[in-house]
């Protein structure tokens, strides 16, 4: 394989993996744990804000991805497992109290909770007694998902995947260079 060719791969391969890295960058609230109160949570910077959200029973929560990059919203017995992309949105109600804990699974550490009323109830996991031989728990409530809201236009994309493409170029463009000035360099 010739030098120029090697640069040309390389620039290619380049320009293919950069766009990725932001959908593969991790997760986790980089800045700390946040509380909030009201009726939205928003997926920004691979990060569920507020990270815990305090409602009332029979409150509903819009969850809405404000990142150029995909999200879901995993939980049990509820949730939006499906991409949402950038400006998608889903709303769920929660009517019985308890802490309902949901994750992304694309991105480790991005990890929220909702707590419904004063947490005390199942929320999304069984109230469990132990003692030999019990009775089984009870079952979880059923929480009603509604609606996802597309709003993304079809073709576009996001300032992040244009940003690492031009990286890729211009590191591409760079090593080029290199070897064209360090050729002329040894044909001196």
């Amino acid at each position: 394989m010739t030098s120029r060719t090697a640069v040309l791969t390389a620039s290619l391969l380049a320009l293919l993996l950069l766009p990725a890295v932001p959908a593969g960058a991790g997760g986790g609230c980089h800045e700390g744990v946040t509380q909030g109160t009201g009726d939205t949570v928003e997926l920004i910077d691979a990060c569920f804000t507020p990270t815990t959200l305090r409602i009332e029973p029979g409150d509903s929560v819009t969850f809405v991805n404000r990142d150029g990059f995909v999200h879901n919203v995993t939980a049990h017995l509820w949730g939006y497992f499906d991409d949402l992309e950038q400006g998608d949105a889903f709303t769920a109600t929660f009517d019985e109290e308890g802490v309902y804990p949901y994750a992304c699974t694309y991105h480790p550490g991005m990890t929220g909770a909702l707590v419904v009323g004063d947490g005390d109830g199942p929320g999304s996991g069984a109230a469990v007694t132990v003692s030999s031989f019990g009775a089984p728990p009870p079952p979880s409530p059923q929480i009603e998902v509604r609606t996802v809201t597309k709003t993304r236009e079809a073709g576009a994309s996001s300032p992040l995947v244009w940003l690492a493409a031009g990286i890729g170029l211009a590191a591409g463009l760079g090593l080029a260079a290199l070897v064209r000035r360090r050729r002329s360099v040894a044909a001196a």
